[in-house]
């Protein structure tokens, strides 16, 4: 099978380069197109008019009415926006607890302080082996003190994908609000849905991850669910969330979201035969059916090999990967998502995250399964068989 030359990127999960259509939708704003989109002039209007452009493919993408559709800087503030939002909006109610999964992505986990400062007790919902969320815990916490449950639909890490729409029957019948968590699969390749599909009450979603550009992400906010605004300003975005429109960046938002409805994508192929390639050097994958998992994602572990040495080495065999955890001070902390799942402190330390996107071919992963064996056998010749200490 041919080899394909020079660095390997697949990091698509942390983010995907710029497509060619949203590059030149954006280039108009950030030129001649320099209106305010709340002045009533020309310049004004033409901002506006192209603001509400992106917000009915969105909207369509979504399956959702166009007023449904609200523009923020992406997932992290739309996340912030559906739980501290809620809880704002709801402070004088006797629905004072709030369920979190705990494999949830640090956006929506990190509104914890923020809610108990407000009054609320925050609970962590466990998952099992693969990050999926324990239905049977869901169901024991829930009461009809429970104002919300945010549960993502596929995990960022691992790619595993939960049943949001069982999810929301559940929380519903207790009257409780649903937001999910959606980044990784709005318009991902091999999966399809729509708002109405899941049936949560809070949707939200990232430009970043689908060809489009960082800054813009969106929030679908079911007709009927009130939220109070993070940022109170001017009224733009029917006055939740205040603040000028990046119009480039909602403009080239859009326009990445339709060509995603039309794109087309070998990346289960390559994914799979990465897979496949990898599996017979040893390496440990974290799910073992692949039904409902992205066919963006694999994730992995090399028992005695930490994800924070096999990164560095990949680099500087030109593959671009993540551990999908967070970096501090140089060094990665333990997955979260792994510690969560019941994996151990050293094991949690292992997991390296392969995504693949658009450009991903058979070739392009058999060449990149053949530079992890490589790592791998650097990394056990330079430290012996054991775990090395990087200088």
């Amino acid at each position: 099978m041919p080899s394909p030359t020079g660095r390997i990127y697949l990091d698509h999960a942390a983010t995907t380069p710029l497509c060619e259509e949203a590059r030149e939708a954006m280039l108009p704003w950030l030129t001649v197109g320099f209106g305010n989109p709340s002045s009533l002039h020309s310049e004004g209007r033409k901002a506006k008019d192209a603001i509400d452009k992106a917000r009915e493919i969105v909207s369509h993408a979504l399956g959702s009415l166009f007023a449904e559709v609200l523009f923020t800087s992406g997932g992290t503030e739309s996340a912030n926006l559906a739980i501290v939002g809620a809880a704002l909006q709801n402070q004088g109610s006797n629905r004072k607890r709030i369920l979190l999964g705990a494999s949830e992505h640090h956006c929506v986990l990190n509104t914890a302080s923020t809610l108990q400062a407000l009054g609320y007790t925050v609970q962590l919902l466990p998952v099992d082996r693969e990050a999926r969320l324990d239905l049977t815990a869901l169901e024991t916490a829930l009461s009809d003190d429970v104002l919300l449950v945010s549960c993502m639909h596929a995990n960022n890490e691992i790619g595993s994908i939960n049943p949001i729409r069982k999810i929301a029957d559940v929380a519903h019948l207790h009257g409780a609000l649903l937001h999910t968590d959606a980044v990784q699969t709005f318009q991902a390749p091999n999966i399809s849905w729509t708002v109405a599909d899941l049936d949560a009450d809070l949707v939200t979603t990232s430009a970043h991850k689908l060809y489009g550009p960082k800054g813009a992400g969106a929030i679908y906010i079911r007709a009927g669910i009130k939220l109070k605004p993070l940022l109170t300003g001017g009224g733009q975005e029917r006055e939740m969330r205040g603040g000028t429109e990046n119009v480039a960046a909602i403009a080239g938002f859009g326009a990445a979201v339709r060509v995603a409805q039309a794109a087309k994508s070998s990346v289960k192929l390559a994914r799979d035969t990465f897979v496949e390639r990898l599996g017979a050097l040893g390496a440990i994958f974290s799910v073992q059916c692949w039904e409902n998992v992205l066919s963006t994602h694999a994730h992995f572990r090399v028992p005695g090999i930490d994800a924070e040495t096999l990164l560095i080495v990949l680099d500087r065999l030109g593959v671009s990967v993540s551990s999908g955890a967070a970096c501090s001070s140089g060094s990665i902390e333990p997955s979260h998502v792994l510690l969560a799942a019941g994996y151990s402190t050293e094991e949690s330390k292992q997991g390296l995250r392969f995504s693949f996107g658009r450009s991903s071919t058979p070739d392009i992963a058999y060449e990149a399964a053949d530079r992890v064996a490589e790592a791998i056998q650097q990394i056990r010749q330079a430290s012996g068989n054991r775990r090395i200490a990087l200088s």
